[in-house]
């Protein structure tokens, strides 16, 4: 008799764990509690036009193993994505500066604050220092470029200052560059598909038992143990455990709305992904699929990243830890309540600030391991 496993959400994570232990001879069902699977990169359409209401999601890797899967499902064109950065550079500025993200030195040169940016350059330490997010990006630029692109973009998206939180989490997303490469990521494969990226998970969960709008909390564990074998929890845990409020996460709303447009390939906005760091607006960033989609339309969506909403989108990790601490104890909490292996794997069960290549690749770990230890 085969092994049966749970897996609790349909998102990356939860669909490539499902598909490999489907492969593996196991007898898998993921159970999601929405209506459709994908999690929070899925795309939707308005008025035919693809837009993502949970905000950009450019997937990108270095990792092969990953690359070969995605591309088994159909993820395979290419796209450089280039992010620009509205700046304002005083008070009285009544138009502002679109710049490059991450900032690019031989940009900034043409910038009236170049001569106080290039003293504040001349005295960084030789390598990155500080145990917050402020102090940590301030030594990569210095305080005016922190001043510009990140204190108050960070005050916004995360309803606190950058001091508050940790640093761990800036040497991937923060740099300064001076090397002239003008993509966001240097990774190695970078795509966007064309209709969303819905297709390919539907692709890879087209082998697996897939069963929707179930919710599965912590008071199912008995159900589950005599259902499954083991089960993989891919949810928050505060909210598998019914908790809400233990842990601290930063959600945002994106407040779509539809444009006509004359051409076909045409766009209202000068990039898919434009930071807004000044307090002018209340919004973080513009996003407009279509940059990346390249879709021809009559039309095109802009999307204004409003931060603050009651979501689970971003993981808060604070200069102490105290949130991954707590996200830690759930986890020992919860699987006191099965009498069956429990596996954590995600960005959401584990509390961690993670792309798509990375939610695949912890996919493919716990995978490995409940095949270790369960067997076919």
């Amino acid at each position: 008799m085969r092994r049966r496993i749970g897996v609790v959400g349909a998102g990356w994570t939860g669909a490539v764990a499902g598909r490999l232990l489907t492969d593996a001879g196991f007898a898998v069902e993921v159970l999601e509690k929405t209506s459709v699977v994908g999690g929070h990169s899925r795309a939707e359409t308005m008025n035919g036009v693809v837009y993502e209401p949970n905000g950009a999601h450019i997937f990108h890797t270095d990792n092969e193993e990953v690359n070969k899967f995605v591309n088994a499902h159909g993820l395979t064109r290419p796209y450089d994505h280039k992010v620009l950065t509205e700046v304002y550079l005083s008070p009285d500025d009544d138009e502002g500066h679109l710049l490059s993200w991450p900032p690019q030195v031989e940009e900034l040169k043409e910038l009236p604050v170049w001569p106080m940016v290039e003293r504040e350059l001349a005295s960084l330490p030789a390598q990155p220092t500080g145990g917050n997010f402020e102090d940590y990006v301030v030594s990569i630029m210095g305080r005016t470029l922190y001043d510009l692109f990140i204190r108050d973009y960070t005050a916004k998206q995360w309803g606190r200052p950058a001091i508050e939180l940790s640093a761990r989490f800036a040497p991937k997303r923060v740099e300064l560059r001076r090397d002239g490469h003008r993509g966001l990521f240097r990774d190695r494969w970078q795509y966007c598909p064309p209709n969303g990226i819905n297709e390919v998970i539907e692709s890879v969960l087209s082998t697996v038992a897939v069963t929707l709008d179930t919710e599965i909390t912590v008071d199912d564990a008995h159900r589950l143990g005599q259902d499954y074998d083991a089960v993989i929890i891919t949810a928050s845990l505060d909210d598998f455990a019914r908790c809400p409020g233990e842990l601290e996460w930063r959600g945002i709303e994106m407040r779509s709305r539809f444009e006509p447009t004359d051409d076909p390939g045409g766009v209202l906005t000068p990039a898919y992904v434009t930071n807004r760091p000044s307090t002018r607006v209340p919004y973080t960033r513009t996003v407009e699929t279509k940059h990346a989609t390249g879709q021809q339309i009559k039309g095109t969506v802009v999307s204004e990243e409003m931060p603050g909403a009651p979501r689970r989108h971003y993981p808060v990790l604070t200069a102490d830890g105290a949130n991954e601490r707590r996200n830690a104890e759930l986890a020992e909490k919860i699987a006191e309540h099965f009498d069956i292996p429990v596996y954590f794997a995600g960005r959401l069960a584990t509390y961690r600030y993670i792309n798509q290549d990375e939610a695949i690749a912890d996919a493919m770990v716990v995978a490995h391991r409940v095949a270790a230890e369960l067997g076919g």
